[in-house]
């Protein structure tokens, strides 16, 4: 199928020339060879990808005009990979399948198979509308080969697809209308619109373009006699919004790549950009800049933004990216008779279920629940952050500003720790400072963990490195920022303390191991102590499989008990950062090095334990098995 989609028979209109419709099918192999070799080297896993494009070149040396399909491109792939398919699972699901699918222009796409087999949903009708002579139909795929300017060819071959304008229809359009005139592009929108009584169309391309950047983008493409016909109506997001409500929809949004890029989850960001080198970071940001996400609506009162009256189409729209993963059970559908409900009600709410957490847990690599907020117009206004400084607050949002709450939540744990030891009552024994130790460490967590990730401690920095919860070039500068934070609270903690307290307590740091015979047993157990710590920090808020709304209270308690059950063996460090501060501020260093190795030593263990056996298939780097859906996709293109 992928080689008869390589060699199409496009009808041509009068407009286009053949060799600017031969320019857009090689866009189309660039494409596909891009988010193949991203598919590979680990951004998403989609496990049909390789069926579809298995005629296609892989070596990206003998293809120059390729050569730009490097990590920025591949980080572009991911946002929007992610964008769309988010926009489609909660149609999906507010549908509960009760609906069909027509993509337009995307021949090879698996979006349909990954939708069927990797994230649960099912009996939906999809069908592709590609540049081809060639078609394949089923009762639940089917692919098309249609002129999308000439709609009149188009409505006729979807009717004899049996495609129904009574159910609920989602169109998705990706880096299709901008190569058709916006005359075209318009008569398409306005079919759809005018066609299905309750419909959702998406639609991914460029953005932006009046700027010098985008005239760089126009140049290049009309090297390779490929033409942007349609770069008129992509002057902005607000020319992007009109076209869709000038064409008949009720409700129309829009959002630059860079927005989304910006708002998906951390530790997805974390994990991409370190499968490859990046150090164009002003190239990512003009490129995500100069793409965009729209989505309309129709069929709804409750269907997302509307305009204010004919001549005011700036409807204030927005998608926030969760700032965590959130995991559940799969959906399971019960299919819907048709004529159950009205039309106009199966779609209400779909945006706003956009704005619910993604609960389905894949095991093909869709699992990342990135949600989106609610669309709304009239009294909540949520304002668009300017291009000028959006990057600049993503620079400062991943890089500085974690290394800061490191810092602040490290001053902060260590300074209750330090003060429950100092003014500790001979009747409590070690409950006060196990208490205050876990129950500080949880809130901070709690409060600060969706900036920095909530390590706080180094041994947990590293533990987190090695599982790919960290990157390396993050390491020392949370390292930093920890010890710096714990020389902080520490000398907080005697700027408030009575001397005589302070100094009977020795400051708070660490006295248990007097003699060289503790040695031993005050390594090992910090050694099985922070073990503990660390794998309920990976396990609870960093391996996907096990990731829990409760896991601040749960590494919290875990201290607690650490500290209950070995407070008497080597004093329950379990943190570098806990013992640097009050060592210093006392200037107590007696076995200080057992508080480094003992932790140190267990997050190498906990790397060794999650990345080898009990991680999940996307940390563990053995024993993934091999994927045994490859038969369902073959039956289903059958």
């Amino acid at each position: 199928m992928a080689a008869s989609l390589r060699r199409p028979s496009f009808t041509t209109c009068s407009s286009p020339t053949d060799t600017d419709d031969e320019g857009v099918r090689g866009t189309c192999e660039d494409a596909s060879i891009c988010k193949r070799f991203a598919v590979s080297i680990g951004y998403w896993q989609d496990p049909y990808i390789q069926h579809l494009h298995c005629g296609l070149c892989m070596d990206y040396s003998c293809r120059h005009h390729v050569i730009a399909c490097f990590s920025v491109c591949h980080l572009g792939y991911f946002a929007r990979v992610h964008g769309v398919s988010q926009l489609t699972k909660a149609f999906l699901r507010k549908t509960e399948c009760n609906c069909q699918i027509l993509n337009l222009g995307a021949g090879m796409d698996t979006t349909f198979w990954m939708l069927k087999v990797c994230t649960g949903f099912s009996w939906f009708f999809y069908l592709v509308a590609v540049m081809d002579g060639h078609m394949l139909d089923s009762t639940r795929y089917a692919i098309i080969g249609a002129d999308l300017r000439d709609i009149a060819d188009l409505e006729e071959k979807l009717k004899k697809c049996n495609m129904s304008t009574q159910l609920p229809t989602l169109l998705i359009a990706e880096c299709v209308l901008v190569y058709m005139t916006p005359e075209q592009s318009a008569n398409l929108l306005k079919w759809a619109a005018n066609s299905f009584e309750a419909a959702m169309f998406i639609n991914y391309e460029q953005v932006n373009m009046g700027d010098r950047f985008g005239q760089i983008m126009i140049e290049n493409l009309r090297r390779r006699q490929c033409d942007l016909a349609g770069v008129e109506t992509c002057k902005s997001l607000e020319s992007q919004r009109e076209r869709l409500l000038s064409s008949g929809w009720e409700s129309a949004s829009a959002i630059d790549m860079m927005e989304v890029y910006s708002r998906l989850p951390r530790a997805e960001v974390i994990r991409i950009e370190a499968l490859e080198f990046l150090d164009e970071m002003e190239l990512l940001e003009q490129l995500m800049q100069h793409y965009c996400l729209c989505w309309a609506t129709k069929g709804g009162s409750e269907l997302g933004p509307r305009s204010q009256g004919a001549g005011n189409v700036r409807n204030t729209a927005s998608i926030q990216f969760a700032n965590h993963l959130v995991y559940g059970t799969q959906y399971r559908f019960k299919v819907r008779k048709a004529g159950s409900e009205p039309l106009q009600e199966v779609l209400k709410g779909v945006i706003s279920a956009v704005s619910q957490p993604a609960t389905s847990h894949s095991s093909c690599g869709w699992e990342a629940a990135v949600s989106m907020c609610d669309l709304e117009s009239g009294s909540v206004k949520v304002k668009e952050p300017s291009n000028r400084g959006r990057w600049h607050g993503c620079w400062y949002e991943r890089l500085v500003q974690p290394c800061l709450v490191e810092l602040l939540g490290s001053a902060l744990f260590i300074f209750i720790g330090c003060l429950s030891v100092i003014e500790n009552g001979p009747d409590t024994g070690r409950l006060q400072p196990a208490l205050a130790h876990g129950l500080a460490l949880g809130l901070v967590i709690a409060t600060l963990g969706n900036i920095s990730g909530g390590h706080f401690n180094p041994a947990v920095s590293l533990a987190a490195m090695l599982v790919g919860g960290l990157k390396l070039t993050m390491l020392f500068p949370y390292w930093i920022s920890q010890l710096c934070g714990g020389l902080i609270g520490a000398a907080l903690a005697k700027a408030v303390s009575p001397e005589d307290r302070f100094w009977n307590a020795t400051g708070a740091a660490f006295v248990t191991v007097q003699e060289s015979e503790q040695v031993a047993g005050a390594v090992v157990a910090e050694v099985i102590l922070t073990t503990l710590l660390a794998l309920t920090v990976c396990m609870g808020a960093i391996n996907e499989k096990t990731l829990g709304p409760l896991a601040p209270f749960c590494i919290g308690f875990s201290v607690t008990v650490d500290i209950l059950a070995g407070g008497a063996v080597s004093g329950a460090c379990m943190n570098p950062a806990r013992a640097f501060g009050p060592a210093m501020v006392a200037n107590h260093w007696d076995y200080h090095w057992i508080y480094w190795l003992g932790p140190l030593l267990a997050s190498l263990l906990v790397g060794v334990l999650i990345r080898f056996f009990i991680g999940d298939a996307k940390i563990r780097l053995i024993l993934k098995g091999r994927n045994n859906e490859v038969t369902e996709f073959e039956d289903a293109g059958a």
